[in-house]
């Protein structure tokens, strides 16, 4: 039987032994196959370039800023707040459309 100490010390050992092994492994593939770390960077290359995209179509979308470089999260907490404040709007006016009634139900009907 195995002491704690032991058990203990053995975990550690397989669990660097394996850390070393992957870490080997990971060098010998960016070595042996350049067309696959540029393959990556393309990839890379190719998904930053589409975040960007949405990021600028949000941004033109949220009128909260003229046109000024924002940082993703202060974008999408303004995106957040904009959305709140539609919400808002569309509550009031249900509520301005039940004050004042309408004379026709069908014809103020919103789906939502």
């Amino acid at each position: 039987m195995m002491s704690l100490n032991t058990k203990q010390s053995y975990k550690l050992s397989v669990k660097r032994a394996t850390r070393r092994v992957r870490k080997q492994q990971h060098q010998q593939r960016r070595t042996t196959n350049p067309s696959f770390c540029k393959a990556h960077r393309s990839f890379k290359h190719m998904m930053k370039s589409k975040l960007s995209q949405k990021l600028h179509a949000l941004k033109n979308l949220v009128p909260t800023h003229n046109g000024d470089i924002v940082k993703p999260d202060h974008l999408f907490q303004e995106t957040a707040d904009y959305i709140v404040l539609l919400r808002t709007r569309v509550v009031i006016l249900h509520k301005l459309i039940e004050f004042y009634g309408n004379n026709n139900e069908h014809e103020n009907a919103i789906l939502l």
